[in-house]
């Protein structure tokens, strides 16, 4: 039997691709609709409608209510915006594992290696650059403080946006934000087509 043509195996790959951006889009909403879910929580404890105006904190009780419920409302704001840094971090990761399977069985490989040239044999050398910046990405979402990282600072420090140094690029410290991500899913598909 002849093996599918490539049109049909990247089809293949792209179907699966919205798939992961579909499911990353709806973890991301789900994420971002939670500041309004902990206003309309706060309203309704302070039994204050969705115009009436916030009341002011007292700092010097220590009893004070609405204090302590500002305070318990921006851990939970807290808590979803790493919540939503990590999803992206996962999805980062996510995508790339998917990019890295279908670059291996298109080359024949067992391990991923940069396919800068099979991206220029198929027209997509402009996208060889971006491809290799969400490889360290995701290296360096996976794995912490090691060359990727380093490498990828020196790439795309922006994505550092608290370090001044590769030395201190690190998981930690990258920053990939919701248009960074579709900026890696978009050239992930042209670079597939």
């Amino acid at each position: 039997m002849a093996p599918l043509p490539y049109a049909f195996r990247a089809w293949l790959f792209l179907q699966a691709l919205d798939d992961i951006q579909a499911a990353y889009k709806a973890a991301a909403q789900a994420l971002s609709s939670r500041p309004d879910e902990i206003e309309e929580e706060v309203r309704r404890r302070l039994g204050i409608g969705p115009t009436d105006a916030f009341p002011d904190r007292n700092d010097d009780n220590e009893e004070d209510y609405v204090g302590r419920l500002y305070d318990e409302a921006g851990d939970l704001e807290e808590r979803a915006d790493r919540g939503a840094h990590f999803v992206r971090k996962a999805f980062l990761i996510a995508l790339f594992h998917h990019w890295e399977r279908h670059c291996n069985a298109e080359l024949k490989r067992a391990t991923y290696g940069h396919p800068r040239g099979w991206l220029s044999q198929r027209g997509k050398s402009p996208y060889a650059k971006e491809i290799l910046e969400l490889e360290r990405a995701a290296n360096c979402a996976k794995h912490g403080p090691v060359h990727s990282c380093q490498n990828l600072f020196k790439m795309a420090p922006d994505l550092f946006p608290t370090v001044a140094t590769a030395a201190k690029a690190s998981e930690r410290t990258l920053a990939i934000d919701g248009s960074t991500l579709d900026r890696f899913f978009e050239v992930v598909r042209k670079a597939a087509s």
